[in-house]
């Protein structure tokens, strides 16, 4: 909506805005929904009704029967969250971890994301000024009609005062979203299952939190990866300097990437072992999996 009338980037934009839509509806149907308070669990009582429906029991989240997370309290963790992100939209890792970066590549940390994460800053510089370049005027309408937007969103407090600080905040946000697939098949792991519950016997509800998760444990929607030069996804081709841009930094990415997938193969018993969880940063589409956009895939 914002680049409404600057097509360069509004071709580009659709990348991101696709899936929205299905997202919202999946995460309000599988993960997060709405849990009866306590008084309602009363009123529904005294009038003989059930007080969840079976959504609502087995909501992968807050559900009672899935992780079984606070309902109440979720929103406002989520919102912090957000607030931190929007707030200092350049200080993703910073706000993130209460160790400093030098700790954690000493320590051997996050070293495959770190090298995709340092790449961001310079991305989401040249694509702006690459749009810029194309038009200086549709850009500097686009950018105002963005922080106006964010700025009207509910809840938060946008810091984000520039295009290039929300590509940043886009970009780094999915690496670190594409980088979750693995910790849903860890958890599907029947050895890290089985400590869901204090019972010896496998539960109907234990299988449901299985069958939902297969939805995580591979995520591919081809070209949809961060820092994706393709046009396939929206059908129209990119300005000439945004593809250049785009093209440049797919290819570094890959090529980190390429190199990761050589590193991990290079020991077989472990790879064969643990590649199932450590090949997030392989090339995408490696083992089902791919360093998604932020808006999911």
């Amino acid at each position: 909506e914002s680049s409404r009338d600057f097509g360069a980037m509004n071709e580009w934009a659709k990348f991101y805005a696709t899936n929205i839509p299905d997202t919202y509806e999946q995460v309000g149907e599988f993960l997060i929904r709405d849990q009866p308070t306590d008084l309602s669990r009363l009123i529904g009582s005294l009038k003989g009704l059930v007080p969840f429906s079976p959504e609502d029991t087995y909501a992968l989240l807050t559900g009672p029967n899935g992780f079984g997370v606070n309902g109440d309290k979720l929103p406002t963790i989520l919102l912090k969250l957000l607030n931190m992100w929007t707030n200092d939209p350049t200080n993703y890792l910073g706000n993130m971890m209460n160790v400093s970066k030098e700790k954690l590549l000493k320590a051997g940390v996050l070293t495959e994301f770190m090298k995709h994460h340092d790449m961001v800053p310079n991305y989401a510089r040249d694509v702006a000024e690459a749009l810029t370049n194309t038009d200086d005027d549709k850009f500097g309408i686009a950018e105002d009609r963005l922080k106006a937007y964010l700025n009207r969103c509910s809840g938060i407090t946008s810091g984000i005062d520039s295009l290039e600080n929300w590509i940043e905040l886009m970009a780094v946000t999915g690496i670190a979203h594409g980088a979750t697939l693995s910790y849903s098949r860890l958890f599907a792991d029947a050895d890290i299952l089985r400590w869901r519950t204090s019972t010896d016997t496998w539960q109907i509800s234990d299988a449901h939190i299985l069958l939902t998760l297969i939805g995580t444990m591979c995520g591919m929607d081809e070209h949809r990866h961060v820092m994706s030069s393709s046009t396939d996804v929206v059908g129209e081709e990119y300005d000439e300097k945004l593809q250049t841009v785009l093209e440049t930094y797919e290819q570094k990415s890959d090529a980190l990437k390429e190199a990761y997938k050589n590193q991990i193969m290079e020991n077989m018993d472990e790879f064969n072992n643990y590649g199932w969880i450590l090949s997030d940063f392989c090339p995408d589409g490696f083992d089902g999996k791919q360093l998604t956009v932020a808006s999911y895939i």
